[in-house]
């Protein structure tokens, strides 16, 4: 069995990258953030490409392989090639988002809700793994990532409740606290908080 040549390998990819772009450019709008194996790539990459020449030889009047082999490579038809590439990933996307995801967020539940949080200056209950209860400002979170789950609150106060769990005391603790990933347990978020 001969090896392909370079020229073969040259069309497959080719023949995959607009697909590729394609249903790349749909999971990003969609925000499908499942990992892919390479298997389903491969699929869907050649799935969308199949698309995306059935409709560049629909325009160009270019319909066998050979022809198509050819003309890929000129400037226009690499451009007209792009352009449907992208129109088959946003359009698509837009639609699936807006129609099945629409509450859907990019990232995790931790970042969602910091991010958003932090925008509006939410005050927030820190309930810690020892039991404690703080009450502050959202100031500063550790996100997106590598980074720790680590946050900074502003204003703090610890929470100190009576046996029937009303709360009896509120303990000022400085001017900033930081709690660490390992300490947080919940997060209770609030526009605002009545003073009590």
């Amino acid at each position: 069995m001969a090896l392909p040549s370079l020229a073969d390998v040259v069309m497959v990819i080719v023949l995959l990258l607009p697909g590729f772009v394609s249903f790349i450019v749909f999971k990003w709008i969609s925000i499908v953030e499942r990992k892919f194996s390479d298997f389903e790539m491969i699929v869907a990459s050649l799935f969308c490409s199949l698309l995306i020449y059935a409709v560049f030889s629909a325009i160009t009047g270019i319909s066998d392989i050979d022809s198509i082999r050819d003309a890929v490579f000129l400037p226009n038809n690499v451009a007209l090639i792009m352009g449907l590439s992208l129109v088959f990933g946003i359009i698509p996307g837009v639609i699936v988002k807006h129609s099945l995801r629409r509450r859907i967020a990019r990232g995790d539940c931790w970042d969602v809700c910091m991010g958003r949080a932090n925008k509006k200056n939410s005050w927030v209950i820190v309930y810690t793994k020892d039991g404690l209860e703080y009450k502050g400002i959202l100031h500063v979170y550790g996100a997106k990532g590598e980074r720790p789950r680590e946050l900074v609150i502003e204003k703090p106060k610890q929470i100190l409740r009576d046996k029937s769990g009303k709360v009896s005391n509120q303990v000022e603790m400085g001017s900033e606290l930081l709690f660490l990933q390992d300490d947080i347990r919940r997060i209770v978020f609030f526009k605002s908080l009545r003073k009590q």
